[in-house]
């Protein structure tokens, strides 16, 4: 079940800066804002120490810079953003094999890799 906890914040950090310290700290955890603070959610209750280190974690939160924040939004695009991004690889493709000098075709993981390394440029 379950188990919910509301920590003050000392930091102004984003919510998805403060989501990704919370989860490297515990997996099952989840924030969301609150008047004053942040509501964490996890699963199993919540322990005396694992309170004082999430309190500590949620404090050392900094906001990511916007290359980072670009990587994880591609990350967690949805299947549509996805699909859309294959079809014109896979429409590349067909252009590469119809080139003179007979290009390689372009994997899907090297596509979200590229798109990834694009906007960590950005």
């Amino acid at each position: 079940m379950p188990s919910y906890h509301v920590f003050t914040t000392t930091t102004q950090a984003g919510l998805l800066a403060l989501n990704r310290a919370v989860r490297a700290f515990d997996p099952t955890a989840a924030v969301a804002p609150v008047d004053g603070g942040v509501q964490v959610k996890k699963e199993p209750a919540w322990t005396a120490p694992q309170l004082a280190a999430a309190q500590t974690v949620i404090d050392g939160a900094a906001d990511p810079t916007p290359a980072a924040a670009a990587q994880f939004s591609i990350d967690t695009w949805p299947i549509e953003y996805k699909a859309l991004a294959l079809a014109l690889i896979d429409a590349l493709n067909v252009l590469r094999t119809h080139a003179a000098i007979g290009l390689p075709a372009i994997t899907p993981q090297q596509a979200i890799a590229a798109i990834r390394a694009k906007a960590g440029t950005l």
